[in-house]
């Protein structure tokens, strides 16, 4: 097991359940319960948690039929023991102000998640006066919720694979997201088409969804910088010996490689590092 993932089936987020992870073996849950029954069973080893889920600043959230509360708290900080000892992913929104701190300082080695919101990334809007369609709309949101889930995956997995660190992997999938995004204003309709089978005509393409691209781009900007670590950025993933021992690396090999690892190096977990040695060699 590469990676715990939870996944919640929710509205607003039901494009996460698309995520794949083709070459790593992450497990997968969509409700709380087996979620922290596993990783409670497994406090004293060292797990990659990948959270997909709604957000707030103290707890992951669920959605409800209340009108007047559609959110509630549904994993919170009484849970943050559970995560002791792993590296915790939460692609949500705001948990990092104060859900995230908690989690390490229960235990976890480290932390990833946004400090703010992020829905408004997967619901560009132009507003009622701007004359573009429902449809075209609909396209661009497609567009840019398929790229995110597309990098987000790639370099999960890469972390999951090599020894590159919690701070690399925040800098690579920021870097391909934003990159895809903007390749989208240079491109055609029909190759957009080809390339994500989304349709949208060549006049709505050129008049209306590049435009509502550059302000998702513009977002961006102010939301990139708020994708912050707490504790340890320098982590990596005790997963990546494993591919390496299948790619016929000898222990020697591997050891020589971790030793010589700059995020390694800086690790400031003593148990960890130790750890990784013992398996590196094991």
């Amino acid at each position: 097991m590469d990676a715990i993932l939870l996944c919640m089936k929710k509205r607003g987020i039901l494009f996460f359940r698309k995520i794949k992870f083709p070459t790593t073996n992450v497990v997968r849950f969509h409700a709380k319960n087996n979620f922290l029954g596993l990783l409670r069973s497994r406090c004293n080893e060292y797990d990659n948690v990948l959270i997909m889920a709604h957000g707030a600043n103290h707890a992951i959230l669920t959605t409800t039929t209340d009108l007047h509360r559609p959110y509630v708290a549904y994993i919170g900080k009484k849970d943050a023991d559970a995560l002791k000892n792993d590296f915790v992913f939460a692609v949500s929104c705001l948990t990092a102000n104060e859900f995230g701190k908690c989690c390490v300082e229960k235990g976890s080695i480290a932390y990833l998640g946004y400090q703010v919101e992020i829905g408004c990334l997967f619901a560009s809007d132009p507003g009622p006066q701007s004359n573009v369609s429902g449809s075209v709309i609909t396209a661009v949101n497609t567009l840019v919720k398929h790229i995110f889930i597309a990098e987000l995956s790639k370099a999960y997995e890469e972390f999951l694979k090599t020894p590159i660190s919690v701070r690399v992997l925040k800098e690579r999938f920021a870097f391909a997201f934003e990159k895809r995004l903007a390749e989208l204003s240079d491109m055609s309709a029909e190759q957009v088409y080809n390339k994500y089978s989304v349709k949208i005509s060549e006049r709505h393409y050129k008049a209306y969804a590049v435009k509502m691209i550059l302000n998702v781009l513009a977002v961006l900007d102010d939301i990139l910088p708020k994708l912050i670590c707490i504790g340890d950025e320098n982590y990596i993933s005790s997963s990546y010996i494993r591919f390496r021992k299948e790619a016929g690396f000898s222990s020697t090999e591997i050891s020589e490689e971790l030793e010589a690892n700059p995020y390694f190096q800086k690790l400031a977990h003593d148990e960890y590092k130790r750890y990784l040695r013992e398996i590196a060699v094991g």
